[in-house]
Formats: C-alpha cells, structure tokens, sequence
C-alpha cells in the first residue's frame, strides 16, 4: 500500500511539474525589419517578447536585432535557415520569393475571420513551404492606414493626380496609376528633399511617420479616402519551433494570437493621434469625388490581387488558390478585371 501511495505521488508530482524539454531556459534570437523608431517594432516584436517572458516565467526571453545588423529585404532567409529564430517583417519585404502574403492586403482586415474561414492556416502553410512556421499575423489597423500627402489639393476629375508624380512603389500602383499619376520610387529618407525641390507632387505612405518626417512642412493636403491596413509577419525558423516541447510550442502560438487581438486598436489609436497632429499643423484634408473614391478602393483591391499573382510567377498559382477560397466566402471580388 505505501509503495502504491508512492507512486501516485509520484505520478502526481510529474503531471504538476513541467517536463525537462519545457523548462529550459531558451534565449530566442529575434530580428525585426525595423528600429525601435517604427511604431511596429515595440508594439510587436517588444511587446511580444514581454508577453512570452511573462507567461513562461522568465524561462524564454529574446535578443533582439534590427536593420542594422541585416536590411530590411534580406531578414527572410536568415530566419528561414536558423541564424535567427524569429522574424517581424511585412509581404513586400520578401515579395520576391512568395506572393502569397502579399494578397493579404486586399483581405477583410480581422485576423480573427482568417483564423476561421482558412486564411491563415493557408498563410502558415505556405511559410512552412520556406522553412518559416507562422507565429502571429499582425493588422496594422482594424481601419485604412495608408494615404497620400499633396502638395496641392485634388482636381475635381475623375483623374486627380493626372500629371503628378508620386513617391510610390508597386504596393501604390493600384492607387496612384488609376487616378493619372505616375510614381517615384524612394525611401522614407528621401521625400521630404523630394517634396521641397518639387520632384514628387506628393508622397503614399502610411499615416504614421509623416510628423516624425516633418512633411507637413512641404505637403499641406492629404488624401481622402484612406486604403488599406498592413498585415505584419510574425515567423519563426520551423526546425526551431518543432524542437520546443509541445507546452512552449503553444505558449509561443497563444501569445501571437493575443498579439493579433491587442494590436490593431493601438495602431487605429496612432493613426488618429497622427490625423489630429498634421491637422494642428495645417495639413488639410482632400477629397476625392464619392464615385471616383469607391472606384479607387475597388480598384486597390483587385489590384492587390493582381499583382501578388504577376509580381511572383513561381508562387501565382497559389495566390489565385486563396483567392479562389476568399471568393467562395465573400471575402475577394468575384472578378479580378
């Protein structure tokens, strides 16, 4: 009877405690696209680092690198191959080895209805095609995050940047191309000199980061309606998630589930801190005709659709895949023409 009573306590104690594989102390090697002057990078990568130290008690912690150790563009495959362990970055970043991230631009922006309806379990699987396991999909809003600052206000035309040239790149192109404007692409160093010596008309870029760059000083309008939310990246390399216990495997992915849910109001709250700022400032809102603006939207998303498909050829067959899916649910246009 005791050597019995023994071994229930045993047993008990060895269900309580956890298992050697889950309480080692692990130091995980994160790299983030940006600085920590980029809103994305402490309400994100920091942020999420707190919650996974918090909940394993301090047994995982990170060590955190950015674009001063390895450019922004080129953070894919050193994740992918193990240099790193994590990754915080956005589609366009890695446009040229997968396009299928890149479609998420045009989704319904809850992360909540892509965990439902497949959308990120298809995201995940195609990471994990690269070595990537999908930790966190990250909104950048639960409204549209990007515009366009002016230097002059719109025309009332159903082709208002007709002869304007705007700083843009290929994620812009359904917004800029369609209402007569042509795009300049440069870096986020490099407008506002641009705006000041008039080789831009106007600059897309997301609504924060315009104060920090003072182009208020040299862009007085910005562009209504809004576009778009951003759908950040959180990946791991996929031989070091399968290597964790099951337990820190699950507190890894339940903290990048409770990032999904807490972050897109912090960002809708820094967008409307930065509105109110340029506002203050003398910035002015400009509007597009009702039917030119719908039209805009319209056209950025299938746009977005597009291009994921014609900017990738390796990986286009399993964008019009997911978009195949989103259709099938109401969640992409039933015609991408």
């Amino acid at each position: 009877m005791k050597i019995h009573n023994v071994a229930l306590t045993a047993a008990a104690l060895a269900l309580a405690l956890p298992t050697a594989a889950s309480a080692k102390n692990i130091t995980l090697k994160y790299l983030t696209a940006w600085d920590k002057r980029y809103i994305g990078t402490p309400l994100i990568a920091y942020d999420y680092g707190k919650m996974v130290e918090k909940a394993s008690n301090g047994r995982i912690k990170f060590q955190f690198s950015g674009p001063e150790v390895i450019k922004s563009k080129q953070q894919f495959q050193p994740t992918a191959s193990g240099v790193f362990d994590l990754n915080l970055s956005v589609a366009p970043y890695y446009f040229g080895t997968t396009g299928v991230p890149m479609a998420f631009f045009a989704m319904p922006p809850s992360t909540e209805t892509w965990r439902k309806k497949g959308y990120w379990q298809f995201s995940d699987k195609e990471m994990q095609r690269f070595g990537l396991k999908m930790i966190s999909h990250v909104l950048g809003g639960t409204t549209s995050m990007f515009h366009v600052m002016l230097k002059e206000p719109l025309a009332d035309t159903i082709k208002p940047l007709a002869g304007k040239k705007i700083r843009a790149n290929a994620f812009y192109g359904p917004i800029v191309k369609p209402l007569g404007g042509s795009m300049v692409n440069l870096n986020g160093g490099q407008i506002y000199s641009a705006l000041q010596r008039g080789v831009v008309d106007g600059a897309a870029w997301p609504v924060v980061g315009a104060v920090n760059f003072k182009w208020y000083e040299v862009a007085k309008y910005m562009m209504r309606p809004r576009f778009s939310v951003s759908p950040y990246t959180v990946t791991m390399n996929l031989k070091k998630f399968n290597k964790m216990s099951k337990e820190d495997q699950k507190l890894l992915l339940d903290a990048g589930r409770k990032l999904e849910q807490k972050v897109p109001a912090l960002f809708d709250a820094a967008t409307d801190e930065e509105i109110a700022k340029l506002k203050k400032l003398g910035v002015k809102e400009t509007t597009l005709a009702p039917a030119v603006g719908k039209d805009m939207i319209d056209g950025f998303v299938k746009g977005i659709w597009n291009l994921a498909m014609a900017g990738n050829k390796k990986t286009a067959g399993r964008v019009m895949e997911l978009y195949e899916l989103a259709k099938s649910q109401g969640d992409a246009p039933d015609s991408l023409k």
